[in-house]
Order: structure tokens, then C-alpha cells, then sequence
């Protein structure tokens, strides 16, 4: 097969994404594909699992892999599985970025090595210090020589940011200038694992003395959730089962709710950025390393709390959560100073927009090498 030539209209870049941890790295990849298309780049989205992004791009199901990033302005390719042990037929972008550390195809490794690309790797989010010390860090590839710039996603003015979109802020005070709300109802969010105290998440709720509108997402733990609750009576809390809504529409569930049960790490970032109130569900890890990343979160979140009393009481309610339990006072005792809960979240949000936007971080990088 004869090799795919790219145009060369302006500085191009080649995503690789391998997925694996269902849609999270896809979406963290989409992301930063969109991001850096609006940056001005030339975009090539190379995955292993289209039907993933079709779902994330809001695209029908039958739609063709090279379709799906149309109305973005970015192609999408699928990476064969018989290119990681025969021929690619793509050739190098000028700049290269492996999604979590995915290995390239060897045949398109190699031809790297004749073009020296600016090559990143996109790590995973953490708010952990270690992350500081090897933000930006090079890598010699033993093989070729080239140089691989390791990127790592944090909160810390130290760290590569998160992905914040230029029409962030735009396209949130329009979504909120049309939104009439209850003053006496919360709007909760529910995004978690299954393997979460469900029972105890839905009995919690169920003792909240205020009137809920609990909006759950297409997944098991939502499921699971709206089945507990329809078993029991006398409840003050409505349950709304959402469809899957694409990427560009989660942001919108994250702005009309008061509080937010999210899980992973696109999605909790989002919720940072959009300063709600947030219960972070964690993915479990071996040896309770998910826990260290939690704790190295609140940790970062302290001081925006001005009552350390409500900071020690989110952070063992949250702790808890992904230990299997949740507290019915502990999260009556938050919903009652929920402004002051808002108010250390919307501080937050400030912080992580001051450090900038990922991808213009990510983009001053490129034009440096």
C-alpha cells in the first residue's frame, strides 16, 4: 500500500490513541484533538476503536471512520491492528503525540526517525507532586535517537494544565442566561462506577429534606442507582435517566447541577473547570494508589476552602465513597452550606484557569522545538 500523504497547509499533528479504559482515552484524545485544531493545527486522530468516538463525537452509529470528525474539521483514521507488527502506511506529521504512552506503530517509529518530528507523550491527569518533576522531561528513544517530551495534565502552575476550550466561558453564560431554575430543588449528578455504595448514595438522597432532581447517566452505576431509588417510597428525589449525551453536550450537565458524583478523569476535570460542587469517583487501582490521587486533589483544593471544617467533611465523604461507605449526615451537613461548598469550588475553577489552557501550553512547547 502506498504511503498516505498529509497536506501541508499548516503545521499538522498526528494523535495516536489506543483504547483501553472504555472512554476515557478516547476522550481525553478527542479533546485534545478538537483543542488543538482551534489552535490552528492540522489534526489526524489515528484510533484503534472508532465505534468509541462516534458515541463522543455525537455521530451515528454507521457513520464512516473518516466522517466522523467532519464537522470539526479533523480526520480520524483507524489504526490497524496488523500495523504493529507489519507496514503502516501513514507517514510522520511534524508533530507526534502518543495518548497515555500507546506505542506508535514500529514501521511509523522508524520513518520518524527520518523527518525528527516533535514527539509527546500525553500522560494521564494526576494533582500528585511527582508530576512537577517530570512535566517536560525528555526522553531518548534508544532505537531512532529522537527525542519524546513527556506531558503531564495537573492543576499546579507546574504542570502542563488542563484542556480549557477559547469559548469556554462564552458558552457557558449563554447555556446559564437560559436556564430557569427552582430555587428550593437541587439538581444533582450522578456519573460513577458501579462497583460504588449505590444503596447508601440512594438512601442518602432519599433523607436530603429539600426536593432533588437527580439526573443519572447512561451507565450501570446510573442504573443501579435509579433502580434502588424506585424501591423506595415517600422520596423527595425525581429521577431523570439521560440518554449518552456526546462530549460537547456534557458540559451542560455539569453547569445546570448544583452537585456533581463524577468519575474518571475528563470528566472530573470538567467539573473542576465548571466549579460545581463535585464527589469525585475514583478508578480503582491496585494497592490504593487511586486514594493517593484523590488525597493529592484535595490537598490542592485546601485552600479555597475558608471553613477547614467543610473541607475535612468533603474530603471524608469523599474518601469514603471510594472506600464503599457514604454518610447520609456527612452529605445533609454539605448540602446545607452549599453556597460556601460553590464558593470554594468556583475558587478553584479560577486557579485552574489562571495556569492556561493545555493545549496552548502544549502549543508554545511545539513551537519551541
Amino acid at each position: 500500500m502506498p504511503a498516505v500523504q498529509k497536506a501541508a497547509t499548516c503545521l499538522d499533528v498526528d494523535i495516536f490513541c489506543r483504547v483501553i479504559d472504555n472512554f476515557g482515552d478516547a476522550g481525553v484524545m478527542w479533546r485534545l484533538a478538537r483543542a488543538l485544531r482551534a489552535e490552528g493545527y492540522a489534526v489526524r486522530l489515528i484510533i484503534d476503536d472508532p465505534s468509541t468516538l462516534r458515541a463522543l463525537a455525537g455521530c451515528a452509529s454507521q457513520t464512516p471512520t473518516e466522517k466522523i470528525g467532519s464537522d470539526e474539521s479533523i480526520e480520524v483514521c483507524l489504526w490497524k491492528k496488523d500495523w504493529d507488527t507489519a507496514s503502516c502506511p501513514l507517514l510522520p506529521a511534524r508533530v507526534v503525540i502518543e495518548g497515555f504512552a500507546c506505542r506508535l506503530p514500529p514501521d511509523y517509529q522508524a520513518k520518524m526517525a527520518k523527518t525528527s518530528p516533535a514527539w509527546f507523550n500525553i500522560d494521564y491527569f494526576s494533582a500528585e507532586d511527582w508530576i512537577e518533576d517530570c512535566h517536560l522531561v525528555p526522553s531518548i528513544d534508544p532505537a531512532s535517537g529522537l527525542i519524546k517530551t513527556n506531558y503531564f495534565p495537573g492543576v499546579t502552575e507546574k504542570s502542563g494544565g488542563l484542556i480549557i476550550e477559547k469559548d469556554y466561558e462564552h458558552n457557558k453564560h449563554l447555556f446559564l442566561s437560559k436556564q430557569l431554575k427552582n430555587p428550593n430543588e437541587l439538581r444533582v449528578l450522578f456519573f460513577a462506577y458501579p462497583y460504588g455504595p449505590i444503596e447508601k448514595i440512594a438512601q442518602a438522597l432519599c433523607d436530603v429534606k429539600r426536593p432533588i432532581e437527580l439526573s443519572v447517566t447512561q451507565c450501570e452505576a446510573g442504573k443501579l442507582l435509579a433502580k434502588a431509588l424506585s424501591k423506595r417510597t415517600n422520596s423527595r428525589v425525581t429521577v431523570n435517566c439521560l440518554p449518552f449525551v456526546s462530549q460537547k453536550e456534557f458540559d451542560s450537565l455539569l453547569w445546570s447541577s448544583d452537585i456533581v458524583f463524577i468519575r474518571g478523569e475528563d470528566s472530573a476535570a470538567r467539573a473542576m473547570i465548571a466549579a460545581v460542587p463535585f464527589l469525585w469517583h475514583i478508578y480503582h487501582q491496585d494497592d490504593d494508589v487511586h486514594m493517593l490521587k484523590l488525597r493529592a486533589l484535595e490537598s490542592r483544593f485546601e485552600s479555597c476552602f475558608e471553613d477547614k471544617g467543610l473541607f475535612k467533611k468533603w474530603c471524608e465523604l469523599q474518601e469514603a465513597m471510594n472506600e464503599g461507605e457514604f454518610n447520609p449526615e456527612l452529605f445533609s451537613d454539605l448540602i446545607d452550606v452549599l453556597d460556601q461548598w460553590k464558593k470554594a469550588s468556583g475558587c478553584f475553577s479560577k486557579k485552574i484557569k489562571a495556569i492556561g489552557s493545555l493545549s496552548e501550553k502544549l502549543s508554545e512547547q511545539i513551537k519551541k522545538i
